[in-house]
This record gives structure tokens, C-alpha cells and sequence, in this order.
């Protein structure tokens, strides 16, 4: 990986970048921002992203150790996304029950109904989530306390208690409010690994380290990573890159990929086939729908793979669903 950056704009200041990114946060409250993206389909109990982010942090720790276990919590994600995505308009968990017992493929998609009649199985290791998920969806304002959603951090807790001591060290971008950082935790990956996060929102920090006041969080911008080159064997960021403008994605992107000595995994919401960056400018802030193959393009101007991970063909192709909720969700797994 280069020292210095490739092209010349990215030694140049950004006048006002940070303080537009900082005011999209803290313009909310701080109960606001310690509750968003941490519920509905955005949950990181079961949110594609935020399992893979996971699946990668103990397959770094484990190589190949829990291919099958990472397997069945993606569908377990699956699953219960689409319960809440249904549930959400029509909140009867019981008639659902009936379509899944009657294998009635014209209500429920065949990879939920394949998954409830093998968690009916004697043998089958996995709790039956589904019927715990439907028996306690009863209305709209329950999704989030569904005891269903914890069957995944029971199962990861009682797997690595078993593991070997091993250790890594992990940088988060743009952290929120320990969004993913408190489902590291909760799945029992926290005692592996030195974890450092970061956000440019004081009020997202002030949450996190109310959570964890022992996590070394920080008030911190992405174009000035407060850490050395190399420092951190892994950085992950969900969600960051979409909201910032073109000279500035390309500085985050060199400052992630700098810091890193290893892997870069970058999730994105709105990324897709197209042939070129389509930022958009919505007042202080951006919402942009960015191109695949220009954001492996710069990645390969500093570092020496890249694969990208396709959220919606990754689900059709292990579970035969196309429909997935977010048709542009991507992660690319950065090897530096």
C-alpha cells in the first residue's frame, strides 16, 4: 500500500466537511441516537451486514472453524427479517404458523417454510426460533424485545467458550452509539479481540461510552484516523461512505485502508452495478448511490484485492430468495 496518497487532492483540507457530518448527528437527541439502526431489519442480531461483519472478526480468530454455524445464522437473519418485514403490516403470528405447518409457499417463501420444519427436528441443534418469534409477535410494538432475536447470541457465547485463547486487534469507523460494537459483545467475540471505535458525533460518543465506559471510543473524524499507519489488523465501517462528498470518499477510503495492516470490510446501503458515482447533495449532507466497480477501482490503487460480497445475489444463491429487503446492501473484504 502506497504512503501518500494518489492523487493530490487527498493532502488537502476539506473546509466544513466534518462540521456537515457532525451537525446530520447531533442534530438528534441522544436517546434517538442510541436506538437507530439498532432495531426492525437494521437489527444487528439480524441484519446481513452486521452478521457478516461478525462471521469475518471469528473466522479471522477460527479459520473455517464455523463455516456451518455462520451459515445457519444468516438464514436465522433471513428468517427473521421477513417476519418483521410481514408482521409489520400484518401483525398474526398465528395465521403464519398455519402457512408454514401447510407448507403453503403462496404465503411464506419455501427457504422459511425448508427452515421451520427443520428446526422441528429432535436432532436439529438450533432452537425453533420461528414459533418462538411468532408466538410473541402479537403486534407491532413488540418486534424489538422478541426473546427469538437472542437465540444466536446464547449459541455464539456457548461455541467460543469452548474456543482457545486468540486475539485480534479491530477498528470501527464511524461507531454510532456502539451500534455493532454491543452485539460484538453480546455475542461473546468482545474477549477476542482490542477494539477502538470512533465517530464524529460527541453525542454518539457520549452513549457509547456510557454503555462501555471501559472501550476505548473516540471523538474522531475519518479524514484524520488518531491512529499510525498499520495499527489496527482489521477496520470495519457500516453505512459511513454513502453520506460524503467525492473529494471526501476518496480521503475516508485512503485513511480506513491506511490504518488497516490486514482487512478492510466496508458495508454499504446504497451501492450497485453502475458505471459511475452518482453523489447527491441533500442540503449539509449527501445520500449517494455509489458504483461498484469505481470504489474496487481506487481500492486497488492502494491495496492488493478486493471481493465483493452481493448482499441480494449472496441470499438467492444460498437460500433461493430474490427479494431480498435491500437490493443494494454490498461489502467489500479489503485485503491490504
Amino acid at each position: 500500500m502506497a504512503n501518500s496518497p494518489a492523487h493530490s487532492f487527498l493532502s488537502r483540507p476539506l473546509p466544513g466537511e466534518d462540521e456537515r457530518l457532525r451537525w446530520a448527528w447531533d442534530r438528534y437527541t441522544q436517546e434517538h441516537l442510541d436506538s437507530y439502526l439498532v432495531s426492525g431489519v437494521e437489527d444487528p442480531r439480524i441484519n446481513f451486514q452486521s452478521i457478516l461483519t461478525r462471521a469475518l472478526i471469528a473466522d479471522s480468530l477460527f479459520s473455517g472453524r464455523f463455516d456451518a454455524l455462520i451459515d445457519a445464522e444468516w438464514r436465522f437473519g433471513l428468517c427473521l427479517t421477513w417476519l418483521l418485514e410481514r408482521l409489520r403490516n400484518v401483525p398474526d403470528g398465528w395465521s403464519i404458523l398455519d402457512h408454514l405447518e401447510n407448507r403453503d409457499e403462496a404465503q411464506c417463501p419455501h427457504f422459511l417454510i425448508e427452515t421451520y420444519h427443520a428446526l422441528q427436528h429432535d436432532d436439529c441443534p438450533i432452537p425453533d426460533y420461528i414459533s418462538q418469534a411468532l408466538s410473541n409477535f402479537l403486534a407491532p410494538a413488540l418486534v424489538t424485545c422478541v426473546p427469538a432475536l437472542s437465540v444466536f447470541e446464547r449459541l455464539w457465547n456457548e461455541t467460543l467458550a469452548r474456543c482457545p485463547e486468540a486475539f485480534l486487534s479491530v477498528l470501527e469507523a464511524g461507531c454510532g452509539s456502539a451500534n455493532d460494537y454491543r452485539f460484538i459483545v453480546s455475542h461473546g467475540l468482545a474477549g477476542f479481540v482490542r477494539y477502538t471505535g470512533f465517530d464524529i458525533s460527541a453525542k454518539n460518543i457520549a452513549n457509547a461510552r456510557r454503555r462501555f465506559p471501559d472501550v476505548d471510543f473516540t471523538q474522531a473524524s475519518v479524514f484524520d484516523i488518531p491512529a499510525e499507519t498499520g495499527e489496527y489488523e482489521y477496520v470495519f465501517a457500516h453505512d459511513l461512505f454513502e453520506h460524503l462528498s467525492p473529494p471526501a470518499f476518496d480521503k475516508a477510503l485512503s485513511e480506513v485502508l491506511r490504518v488497516a495492516k490486514k482487512e478492510v470490510w466496508l458495508s454499504f446501503f446504497n451501492m450497485d452495478d453502475i458505471p459511475n458515482h452518482e453523489f447527491h447533495d441533500v442540503g449539509k449532507y449527501h445520500l449517494n448511490r455509489l458504483s461498484v466497480n469505481r470504489t474496487v477501482e481506487f481500492m486497488l490503487e492502494h491495496a492488493s484485492h478486493v471481493d465483493v460480497v452481493d448482499i441480494p445475489r449472496l441470499v438467492s444463491s444460498k437460500f433461493g430468495y430474490g427479494a431480498y429487503y435491500n437490493q443494494r446492501a454490498r461489502t467489500l473484504i479489503v485485503t491490504v
